[in-house]
């Protein structure tokens, strides 16, 4: 994770593959409801696992 990159947008949720908060709120209105799910709609994969908490206060509607 490159918590400077997070730090100066705060819509970049995973810095690993730049998934941002409208692309996840995007999987989840196409009906995914799972991290890895999320990523796959966007043909990426999870890498480090530091965006896992942030993904899930999205889905959860925090």
């Amino acid at each position: 994770m490159n918590a400077d990159r997070k730090e100066k947008d705060p819509t970049l949720v995973c810095t690993c593959n730049d998934l941002f908060i409208n692309d996840i709120q995007e999987s989840i209105n196409f009906g995914e409801t799972e991290y890895r799910e999320i990523f796959a709609v966007h043909g990426l994969q999870p890498r480090c696992g530091e965006c896992v908490d942030h993904v899930s206060d999205i889905l959860n509607g925090k």
